[in-house]
C-alpha cells in the first residue's frame, strides 16, 4: 500500500522476549497453562533468524521442526505459486509433523524474519501428553481449512459465459531484448500515451542503461529488476527530504509542507529510529493474523454490494465496488464514519497527487487545500475519541504507550491521515487495474472464473503485470553507485517499481503478458521491501483476493464497456478513474 512501506529491523530484545504469556494468546495455546507451553517449546528458547530470501523449509522435504513466526514475513507457495502470507504470532510447520509426509510448502523470508524453533519429535510428544494443545492445534487447523475452502460459487442461476463475451486482442508480442544504441532514450510522462501505457518508455530506459537521469524533475530512475530489488532493501537509501540537494521539485515539497506543517510527520517520510518508533506503535493491527480477522466483514461487504449490482445492468466498477470496500474497512478499522466516505476519498485523491515528482501550481494548490481539510475533520474526530474511546486503531493511537513513549498531536494526524489514504488507494487501483487487462487477456479472465485455486497467485501477478505504486522515492545520503553510474550524494533516487516488474531478464519472454498462475509471481517488487516493506500487503492481498475473483464469477458475462480505459494522469499511483462495465 502506498505510503505504508515502514518495516523495522527486527529488535533482539522484543525476540528473545516473547514470554509464556504471549505465547498463551495464540490461537494454538489458548487453554494451555504455563507449564503446558513450556513442555512444547521448552524452557530455553532456540531462536533462528533468517534474511530476506532465506529459505525455511522447501516442499517435499521430510519435516523434523516447527516454527513460531516472532517478527517478519514469510511467503508460503506450492509449486512456485503464492498461497499465503505468514507473519507474527502464526504458525509453520505442524500438518507434515503430523500427517508423517514431507512439506507441501516451501516458505522463504520476504523480510529479516526471527522464529522460534521447536524440534519436532519433541513436539509430537508433548502434544501427546497436553490435551488443551491438541484441542487449540484442532483450532487452528480448522480455521485454516475453512479459509482453504472458502471457495465463493457463481449464482445457481448463472450461465456460462461463451467465448465471444471478451473482448478479443491482439496477441501481445514478446519483449524485444535490445534496442538500437545510438538513439538516447529521454522519459517523458507528458509523451502522448504515457498514462496508456508507460511500459513502453520503461523498456526503453531498461535497455539504455541501469540509471536514467530525468532533467525536467533532476531524479534518477532505475529500471532494471535486480537493480530496483537491491536498492529498495538498501538501508543507507533516506526517505527524509533533509537529506536532498536542492532541485525544483524538493523546493516545492517543502514548500507545501511549510504550509500545512500538521501533515508532515508520518512515517513515509522518517529514517532509522525515528522511523521504526513511529512503526512499533502501529504495527500489529497490520499483521497478516490481524488483518485475517478482517476476512469475515470483508467478505460481508463484497457480497452485499454484488448483491446490490445484480438489480442493475451496469456499474462502474471503481465507485460502486472496488471503491467501496476498502475505504468501508479502513474506515471501520478507524473507526471513522461510513457516511464521511465521499469527502475522504475527494481528499485522499488530491493529497495522493503529492507523490508525483513534478506538480503544477494548481495541483500544489489542492494538496495543501485538501491536507488542511482533512486535517481539520480529522482533529474534530481525535477529539471525539479521546472522549469516547472505542474498539479501533484510532483510539489504540490515541492510547499508544510503549515503554512511556506516545504519539505527539501532529504524528497521531499524520499517521491517520497516512492510513487511511493508504488503507483503501491501492485496493482500489489494484482491483481496477487487474480488470481492466483481464478484460484484454480473456483466456486469463476465463481461468480466473473457472479455477479458484489460482486466487492468490492471480493477485500476485496482477501486482507485478500493472502495479498500483509505479515507484518508491528515495534519498542517496551518501554517493552510490549503480552499475557504472555514479548517482552523487543528496540525488533523489527514484526506484521503478513498475519497470521492474516488466523485466524480462527476470519475468522472460512473457514479461508482457498475464498469466495468473505464473510461477514466482510473488516476487513482484510492489511492496518495497527491507526496511520498508509495505505495511499493509496483507490488507491489500486480503481484500483484493475476495473483490476481484468474487466480481468476475458473479457476472461471468461481464464485458467492458468502454472503447479505451480512462487512466488517471498520474506517474507515481496508477490506475483507471472510471470502470464501466456491462453485467449482462
Amino acid at each position: 500500500m502506498v505510503g505504508l512501506m515502514a518495516t523495522a529491523r527486527p529488535e533482539m530484545e522484543k525476540t528473545m522476549s516473547m514470554t509464556m504469556s504471549d505465547l498463551s494468546e495464540l490461537v494454538l495455546f489458548s487453554g494451555c497453562t504455563a507449564a503446558d507451553i513450556e513442555r512444547v517449546v521448552g524452557r530455553e528458547p532456540v531462536i533462528r533468524r533468517l534474511i530476506e530470501g532465506e529459505v525455511l523449509c522447501r516442499e517435499g522435504e521430510p519435516a523434523r521442526a516447527w516454527w513460531i513466526v516472532l517478527d517478519g514475513l514469510a511467503d508460503a507457495t506450492v509449486g512456485g505459486r503464492y498461497i499465503a502470507t505468514i507473519g507474527e504470532g502464526e504458525t509453520i510447520g505442524e500438518l507434515a509433523l503430523l500427517d508423517g509426509e514431507p512439506r507441501n510448502a516451501t516458505v522463504t523470508a520476504v523480510t529479516e524474519m526471527t522464529v522460534r524453533e521447536v524440534d519436532g519429535g519433541s513436539f509430537l510428544t508433548a502434544l501427546a501428553d497436553t490435551p488443551s494443545l491438541t484441542l487449540g492445534l484442532l483450532r487452528q487447523l480448522a480455521t485454516r481449512l475453512r479459509r482453504a475452502n472458502d471457495r465463493p460459487a457463481a449464482p445457481s442461476t448463472a450461465e456460462p459465459a461463451p467465448a465471444s463475451t471478451t473482448t478479443n486482442l491482439p496477441a501481445v508480442p514478446a519483449v524485444t531484448a535490445s534496442v538500437s544504441s545510438d538513439a538516447a532514450v529521454a522519459f517523458n510522462p507528458h509523451a502522448a500515451g504515457y498514462f496508456a501505457d508507460p511500459y513502453d518508455q520503461y523498456a526503453a530506459l531498461r535497455r539504455q542503461g541501469p540509471v536514467h537521469f530525468a532533467e525536467a524533475s533532476q531524479t534518477y530512475m532505475v529500471t532494471r529488476y535486480a537493480d530496483v530489488h537491491r536498492l529498495t532493501r538498501d538501508r543507507s537509501l533516506k526517505v527524509s527530504i533533509s537529506y536532498a540537494t536542492s532541485t525544483p521539485s524538493i523546493e516545492a515539497e517543502r514548500a507545501r509542507l511549510g504550509r500545512n506543517d500538521k501533515a508532515g510527520q508520518s512515517m513515509l517520510r522518517k529514517d532509522d529510529d525515528d522511523h521504526a518508533r513511529l512503526r512499533r506503535l502501529v504495527s500489529k493491527v497490520f499483521t497478516p493474523k490481524a488483518i485475517g480477522d478482517w476476512r469475515l466483514r470483508a467478505e460481508t461487504i463484497v457480497e452485499d454490494l454484488l448483491l446490490a449490482a445484480t438489480a442493475r445492468d451496469g456499474i462502474d466498477v471503481m465507485d460502486d465496488y472496488a471503491l467501496l470496500l476498502p475505504a468501508q474497512i479502513i474506515s471501520e478499522m478507524l473507526g471513522m464514519p461510513h457516511d464521511d466516505i465521499p469527502s475522504l476519498r475527494r481528499w485522499s485523491h488530491a493529497i495522493t497527487k503529492s507523490l508525483d515528482p513534478l506538480l503544477t501550481p494548481e495541483e500544489s494548490d489542492a494538496v495543501v487545500s485538501a491536507s488542511r481539510e482533512m486535517i481539520a475533520y480529522l482533529e474534530e474526530i481525535i477529539a471525539d475519541k479521546r472522549v469516547h474511546p472505542a474498539d479501533d486503531i484510532l483510539t489504540a493511537l490515541i492510547q499508544a504507550n510503549e515503554a512511556g513513549d506516545t504519539l505527539t498531536h501532529h504524528e497521531l494526524l499524520s499517521q491517520v491521515l497516512l492510513l487511511y489514504i493508504a488503507g483503501h488507494e491501492t485496493t482500489l487501483n489494484l482491483v481496477g487495474n487487474g480488470l481492466t487487462h483481464l478484460f484484454e487477456f480473456p483466456d486469463q479472465l476465463d481461468r480466473l472464473r473457472t479455477d479458484p485455486s489460482v486466487d492468490a497467485n492471480a493477485i500476485e501477478e496482477m501486482l507485478r503485470f500493472d502495479s498500483p505504486v509505479q515507484f518508491t522515492r528515495r534519498i542517496a545520503a551518501d554517493e552510490l553507485t549503480v552499475g557504472d553510474v555514479v548517482i552523487p550524494a543528496g540525488s533523489v533516487v527514484l526506484l521503478g517499481l513498475g519497470a521492474a516488474n516488466r523485466d524480462p531478464d527476470k519475468w522472460g519472454p512473457t514479461a508482457d503478458r498475464v498469466d495468473l498462475a505464473r510461477e514466482g509471481a510473488n516476487t513482484h517488487v510492489s511492496f518495497g521491501g527491507g526496511p520498508h516493506h509495505c505495511l499493509g500487503a496483507a490488507l491489500a492481498r486480503l481484500e483484493a483476493q475476495i473483490a476481484l475473483p468474487r466480481l468476475v464469477r458473479r457476472f461471468p458475462r461481464m464485458t467492458a464497456a468502454y472503447e479505451q480505459p480512462a487512466w488517471g494522469a498520474r506517474m507515481v499511483l496508477r490506475g483507471v478513474e472510471r470502470l464501466p462495465v456491462a453485467l449482462r
